[in-house]
């Protein structure tokens, strides 16, 4: 059975200790860790202690890598499990630090998911472009209704595109098609375009 043969505090992490076994395995745990397990030199470390300690280890490294990626930008909860995983983080570690900031606050799905639409209405998108970001984000669909909420009305912000477009440009048909396609690129539908087009055009074509 494996020995604890020396335990030192980490030189680049605070709070981290490096536990050598007699194995040549190194550990690295946290200060929680330190004090469940009572580690210490010539503590014998019996297969299932040694198994949850691995455990509790592999944990407490997602939990400060999941705090790291947060504290960089807003990531929904389950982007957070998927940039985990693909740092090398396992399955169950990812889950289980997602869910501990969750709990903290950290990672609330629901104001993320205002926040995105918030950010893409400013930009000027419409209501499938704003759709589109938040299943892109992982973002668990009953967040959307209320977030979507927070977007202006679509015939406000079209309005406001093509006021913008056609303040120093003469309204052509190419230029009405060109901007028809942008805004359509946008996330707007054909319906609410071409009511604001109307501003401009008697009858706007449906152009595709």
């Amino acid at each position: 059975m494996p020995k604890v043969d020396r335990v030192e505090p980490s030189k680049h992490v605070k709070g981290r200790y490096l536990v050598f076994l007699d194995s040549g395995t190194l550990v690295k745990v946290g200060e929680q860790e330190l004090l469940d397990f009572g580690l210490r030199p010539g503590l014998v470390l019996e297969g299932e202690d040694l198994n949850r300690l691995l455990t509790s280890s592999e944990d407490t490294a997602a939990k400060e890598r999941a705090a790291r990626m947060i504290g960089a930008r807003p990531l929904s909860k389950q982007e957070l499990v998927n940039r985990l995983v693909s740092k090398g983080e396992g399955a169950s570690s990812a889950r289980k630090a997602a869910d501990w900031l969750e709990d903290l606050g950290a990672v609330n799905d629901g104001e993320y998911a205002k926040t995105v639409v918030r950010h893409y209405d400013r930009m000027g998108y419409g209501p499938q472009k704003l759709r589109d970001e938040l299943f892109r984000r992982k973002i668990p669909k009953d967040c959307w209704d209320e977030a979507l909420g927070e977007a202006r009305p679509q015939r406000e912000v079209v309005a406001e595109f093509l006021a913008s477009k056609f303040r120093y440009r003469e309204v052509t048909d190419k230029e009405l098609q060109r901007q028809t396609n942008a805004l359509r690129r946008r996330g707007f539908s054909w319906e609410v375009i071409r009511e604001e087009l109307r501003n401009y055009v008697p009858e706007p074509e449906n152009w595709d």
